[in-house]
């Protein structure tokens, strides 16, 4: 369990400087070697390749300034009693002030932060809830591993045999989605460690990585227990924490619980079977706040 208690704030383990720097640095290369198999195919004229690369620079430099202002507000946000995630949620709305904009790449820029910047933060945050973990249950890391393992080793071979059969513009779109889902699995491995389960007097805010989340009034809860070893479920009218998550704590509620996506994907369910590392722990503060325990 991640006590509530007060946590002293710690200092950069590494400078998020340094880590812009190399996310940039990198993201350049990728641009680079993506404009120079695509252009080479197209020939552009001298006028065309110096318009294109004055607004690459021009992007670029637009989006560190954004990258620093978004990671300088998380920092100062979370000095305020204010969960990690809050504090998330309000650099993003003062970064991307237009509420479409933030409902568009809300997602793809909590990917890069926790992919890339999330472990270099400050992370001790003050907070009035009681915070349960679930990464040891979680199973995030191994799954991170099976898919960078199974996809990257063999990126450049299919990036190569694909531009030779259908041309650099498919090659690059099937090589970008791999990226991607890579890049995803692994913001997934640190958002499991910033992203806990939080209990309040009146609500538990479930929480399982970039995966999904719930907010959960006590109320509602009609039932609380541990699941048995041999207990199996089935996905029809059940809530179910990822696949390979060790299911060990079964909530049954009153009314449907709304449980968020990624990508704005959402589903209601009455009963719900999740992961936590202390299901003890958890069951007995939700006692205290008068949850019927099995």
């Amino acid at each position: 369990m991640i006590e509530g208690a007060p946590i002293v704030k710690t200092s950069y383990p590494m400078s998020v400087t340094g880590e812009k720097a190399k996310f940039f640095l990198g993201l350049g290369l990728l641009v680079s070697l993506t404009y120079v198999s695509v252009l080479r195919q197209q020939q552009p004229t001298g006028l065309e390749c110096a318009a294109l690369l004055s607004l690459t620079l021009a992007l670029f430099a637009f989006d560190y300034l954004k990258v620093s202002q978004f990671l300088s507000i998380v920092e100062g946000r979370e000095g305020h009693r204010r969960s990690h995630e809050q504090a998330i949620q309000s650099a993003l709305e003062a970064v991307l002030r237009f509420p479409l904009l933030l409902e568009f790449l809300r997602t793809e820029v909590l990917v890069l932060y926790y992919a890339f910047f999330a472990n270099y933060e400050r992370n001790g945050v003050i907070t009035e809830h009681k915070r349960f973990g679930y990464a040891g249950s979680s199973n995030a890391h191994d799954v991170f591993l099976f898919v960078a393992l199974s996809q990257l080793p063999f990126l450049p071979f299919i990036h190569v045999i694909i531009e030779a059969i259908k041309g650099p513009g498919p090659a690059w779109a099937v090589s970008l989605l791999t990226l991607w889902s890579v890049i995803w699995f692994l913001a997934q491995v640190e958002a499991v460690k910033f992203r806990p389960i939080e209990l309040s007097e009146h609500q538990l805010r479930y929480r399982f990585g970039l995966v999904c989340s719930a907010d959960v009034p006590l109320s509602t809860i009609k039932l609380a227990r541990h699941v048995d070893v041999s207990e199996t479920f089935a996905g029809e009218d059940l809530f179910l924490s990822p696949i390979g998550s060790k299911k060990n704590l079964f909530l049954e509620f009153d009314a449907p619980i709304q449980f968020r996506g990624p990508y704005r994907l959402k589903r209601r369910e009455i009963r719900a079977a999740i992961s936590v590392d202390d299901p003890a722990g958890l069951l007995r503060e939700l006692a205290l706040r008068g949850v019927t325990i099995a």
